[in-house]
C-alpha cells in the first residue's frame, strides 16, 4: 500500500474556459494542481504504477464540492505520476470518504493498492 497525505483545502475539478484566444483552465485551479502535485512528488519517488489499482481517497474539509469533482481533480493531477493512466482498466476500484473538518485542517489522504487478477491486494 502506498499512502500520500496532501495538506490542501478541498477543491473541485474545473471546467475549461473557452475564449477568443483559446481554451484554458482557470489560474486558481492550475495553482492548486501544482501544489498538490508538488506534495505528491515530495512523498512518492517511484515510477507511475501500471495497475490494476484500488484507489482509496479520504478527504477532510468543508463539504461544498461534489464528490465526483473532488475525485476528478485528484485524477487530473496525479495522472502520469502515481499511475500510468486513469482509465478504468488501470483503476477498476475506487472509494471516497469525506469527513467534515475546518478549512485549516483540510487534507487529502490517498491510498493505492496494487491488485492481482482476482482483485486482491498484493501489498
Amino acid at each position: 500500500m502506498i499512502e500520500i497525505v496532501v495538506n490542501l483545502p478541498l477543491y473541485s475539478k474545473a471546467r475549461p474556459r473557452v475564449t477568443s484566444r483559446g481554451t484554458f483552465m482557470p489560474k486558481a485551479y492550475q495553482d492548486k494542481r501544482k501544489e498538490m502535485l508538488r506534495q505528491i512528488k515530495e512523498q512518492y519517488k517511484g515510477e507511475p504504477l501500471e495497475g490494476p489499482l484500488r484507489l482509496e481517497l479520504e478527504v477532510y474539509g468543508e463539504g461544498r464540492a461534489d464528490a465526483d469533482n473532488i475525485v476528478g481533480a485528484l485524477l487530473d493531477c496525479a495522472n502520469g505520476y502515481l499511475w500510468t493512466d486513469d482509465r478504468v482498466s488501470i483503476i477498476p476500484q475506487m472509494e471516497i470518504k469525506w469527513k467534515k473538518a475546518p478549512k485549516a485542517e483540510s487534507k487529502w489522504v490517498i491510498r493505492l493498492y496494487l491488485l492481482d487478477c482476482e482483485g486482491d491486494s498484493l501489498f
